[in-house]
């Protein structure tokens, strides 16, 4: 169940995190299919076959034997497995060719007790002089930052509105003749608005957590677990502490219906300099979306535009960012029927509706909220940013999209959307980027160009920005004509260059000076 949504097995770190289950338990059900029926199904096929057996009797007559069975069954294939591994350098060095050269979960060929074997085998990472070169000499072929070829008047302040699983073939599209996302549409007709459809997502199996890794910080997901319960405390360059370098006493601040152990973000938060971090406790609950009866978007939405108005959290001659995380559209995408604002006949796959409704729900959301954004006088000076923070579907998006009517409407790529209201530069990008490329766009974007790390990605306003993204599966998404073998294994290495320097702590240990 959980590789259909993570296309990984479980970490082991994340089973200490087992008590985010108690918010996520329709998600859990959600994934279920009929076939795993056949897991419990066996038990109870078992015990119908031994129904009438003496089994003390026929366990003291048979213990011998049955032992002696036993150790042939374990012994012969460990054997045959261990000759295996030792011609092929041993179980490590096998488990990892086969995620190289394959690219693939080795879960299905090593079973999860083998997947955790490997994940407490694996050597901790020293920070040698070895993993500082092999950091240095990949950040050294990393693309300089090439001048833009215009000026950008900086915007004071930054929203940024992180919403769960939203994706970005619901802009601009309709369904039997209805407007999935009317406000997110008006808007971008806009003048001052940059606009990028096709986001590639990049996150792991911390999934949300991931997706704010990559955001602010410019670095990909590490290789396995939650960085978030592996390596707290740990050093990051972001964006928020380069809008802090840039604004003296600016502040910054994220704003998420989530409990602080989800995800250990209060953790993160100081990692990446939020200055506040208003979760769970500080919303009231009056409006109740989702099987586990969270906060709605629009009355999130709406409370965290009554907390902006105040020159506690957004003064009036200061410098504010602040994020916003949704989460009514988590899995398995349900609303009350009173929230329900759009409707689609069951012509339509049953999970593609509740989709595009609760899609529609968000949208509403957002556009009250920045209706609301537009009636402060902040607002001329302040630039919101609207992304997902992950893609919905998982591996149930082929069923959907194989549907004879479902394939007109879903995208069968897996494509968030960056969206900048008020933005100072005007653009629409319709070439495939990255996750991790938005990182160094708001930095332009901040006026904080001049930060030292430009994080592993691209700014898509540098005019050498190449039109592709790898992968968490080391896939290639997007137009690679024109470009070399050597800039497509570059974008790859990325991936383990992030996960030395996020396990290594290299940014406690190194300055970034001339990057």
């Amino acid at each position: 169940m959980y590789f259909r949504t993570y296309y990984t097995s479980i970490p082991f770190d994340s089973y200490f995190l087992a008590g985010n289950l108690a918010d996520f338990t329709a998600s859990v059900f959600d994934s279920l299919q009929w076939t795993d029926l056949g897991f419990p199904m066996l038990t109870v096929l078992y015990l119908f076959l031994i129904r009438k057996q003496n089994l003390s009797v026929l366990f003291k007559e048979k213990a011998r034997q049955c032992l002696q069975f036993l150790i042939w069954c374990i012994c012969i294939p460990a054997l045959s497995l261990g000759g295996i591994f030792i011609y092929h350098g041993g179980y490590k060095k096998a488990y990892e060719s086969l995620l190289v050269h394959y690219q693939t979960c080795g879960t299905p060929i090593y079973t999860i007790m083998g997947s955790l074997y490997y994940e407490c085998i694996q050597d901790k990472i020293e920070y040698t002089p070895q993993v500082k070169q092999e950091i240095e000499d990949w950040l050294s072929k990393q693309p300089k930052r090439q001048p833009l070829p215009f000026q950008i008047e900086a915007r004071d302040n930054c929203i940024i509105i992180l919403a769960e699983s939203f994706e970005s073939w619901v802009l601009e599209k309709s369904a039997e003749g209805q407007e999935i996302t009317p406000n997110l549409n008006r808007l971008l007709k806009e003048e001052s608005v940059l606009y990028a459809p096709y986001v590639q997502t990049q996150v792991k199996g911390s999934r949300s957590i991931d997706g704010q890794l990559l955001l602010h910080t410019g670095l990909l997901p590490i290789n396995y677990g939650a960085f978030s319960a592996r390596f707290p405390h740990h050093t990051y360059y972001s964006i928020d502490k380069a809008f802090k370098e840039k604004h003296a006493g600016g502040g910054t601040c994220c704003l998420t219906v989530d409990k602080k152990v989800v995800w250990n973000v209060a953790i993160v938060a100081q990692d990446f300099g939020y200055d506040k971090l208003l979760d769970k406790p500080y919303f009231v609950l009056d409006e109740k979306t989702g099987p586990c009866h969270r906060l709605g978007d629009v009355s999130f939405l709406r409370q965290c535009g009554e907390k902006l108005a105040t020159e506690e959290l957004f003064p009036a001659n200061g410098h504010t960012l602040a994020q916003c995380v949704t989460y009514s559209g988590h899995s398995p995408f349900t609303i009350p029927d009173e929230s329900k604002r759009i409707h689609f006949s069951d012509k339509l796959p049953a999970r593609l509706r509740d989709y595009m409704v609760v899609a529609n729900y968000t949208d509403h959301a957002i556009g009250k909220f920045i209706s609301f954004l537009r009636s402060q006088k902040k607002f001329e000076n302040t630039m919101i940013v609207i992304t997902g923070d992950h893609e919905g579907f998982g591996l149930t998006r082929k069923a959907v999209y194989e549907h004879p009517l479902g394939k007109d409407i879903i995208s069968s790529g897996c494509f968030t959307p960056f969206m900048v209201i008020n933005s100072p530069v005007h653009l629409r990008y319709e070439k495939v980027m990255g996750q991790v490329d938005m990182y160094p766009t708001l930095l332009d974007l901040l006026g904080v160009d001049d930060y030292p790390w430009r994080g592993v990605g691209q700014s898509i306003l540098s005019p050498d920005k190449k039109a592709f993204a790898i992968t968490a599966q080391m896939e290639i998404v997007g137009d690679t004509v024109g470009v070399s073998p050597v800039e497509i294994q570059h974008a790859k290495d990325a991936w383990k260059i992030s996960d030395l320097i996020i396990s290594c702590d290299y940014f406690s240990k190194e300055q970034i000076t001339n990057f």
